[in-house]
């Protein structure tokens, strides 16, 4: 199949992973090379040159091209990872308001078919075939600051949402908490004093499909054993718990499985169901895995 052989147009899919802004540009100009023209559907949704064999549609939206019905041959997804796209202006104590938004469309990237996507490292030799005539070279990257704990362990976590490895860990950064952290400590190292609370929440990324595994470690004081504790795993209103008292001090490995039967925001709690007056908890994070 050439470029001009085919009589519909081919569609790339570009979600919103890190580094996405210099891959549009690399795009743009493979697409100009082969003699081709460059549609954005996202800036310009109505006029979609579906059947113009000489066009290349771009979009985020893997849903947008299945829609539409184009056959794999005509498809390409590139996963520019790793991390979501970071707009410039983030706060770096806060996560991105859009972590949800941009997750799902980078989620959705299960879609397509696993022998049309590309991930950065496949343009490690030079520039790749996408489509016969059309050669994509790996964009140069421009320097950036370096990243806060908390979006650096952003950036960490939506590695689960690569098709080929639907892993990654959560660090304790990554999540909100209702504490006092000890004093002298890092974040996830938890004062618990004080009245029945949610101590941890988070990190609302959207998750794909499938049963999908949390392990996690908690560890507590002598002090801190003492109170009872609820564990959910799952979406915001629909979630697995699990309550218990630890009884004594030292590391606990809690494993929790839940199966998300659409596409839905996560959140991981920790709740402390009692008052207490003195006590200690260190989080250290979670690793989620899918797992079915």
């Amino acid at each position: 199949m050439s470029p001009s052989s085919s009589s519909h147009a081919r569609w790339i899919v570009l979600p919103p992973f890190r580094h996405d802004a210099a891959w549009r540009a690399a795009v743009a100009s493979a697409v100009a090379e082969a003699g081709l023209r460059l549609h954005d559907l996202d800036a310009d949704p109505q006029n979609a040159p579906l059947g113009d064999p000489k066009a290349v549609i771009l979009t985020a939206d893997a849903h947008q091209p299945l829609a539409a019905g184009v056959p794999s041959e005509a498809l390409a997804g590139l996963i520019a990872g790793p991390g979501m796209r970071l707009d410039g202006d983030e706060a770096p104590d806060a996560l991105p308001p859009h972590v949800a938004v941009y997750t799902e469309l980078m989620g959705r990237t299960d879609l397509l078919p696993a022998h049309r996507l590309f991930r950065s490292r496949d343009f490690a030799s030079g520039a790749v075939e996408i489509f016969p005539g059309v050669r994509l070279h790996r964009p140069t990257i421009p320097p950036s600051k370096p990243l806060s704990p908390r979006l650096q362990a952003l950036t960490e976590a939506v590695a689960l949402l690569d098709p080929a490895s639907p892993k990654a860990t959560w660090a304790p950064d990554l999540f909100n908490y209702d504490s006092r952290i000890v004093p002298g400590g890092t974040r996830g190292q938890l004062d618990l004093t004080g009245r029945p609370r949610f101590m941890i929440t988070g990190p609302y990324i959207t998750m794909p499909p499938g049963r999908w595994r949390a392990t996690y470690r908690l560890t507590f004081d002598a002090k801190g054993s003492r109170p009872r504790f609820r564990i959910d795993w799952g979406g915001q209103n629909d979630y697995l718990s699990e309550e218990f008292v630890p009884g004594r001090a030292g590391v606990f490995e809690i494993v929790q499985d839940y199966v998300w039967t659409e596409r839905s925001v996560c959140e991981l709690r920790v709740v402390v169901l009692e008052g207490v007056f003195d006590g200690r908890m260190t989080f250290s994070g979670a690793e989620i895995e899918r797992i079915g």
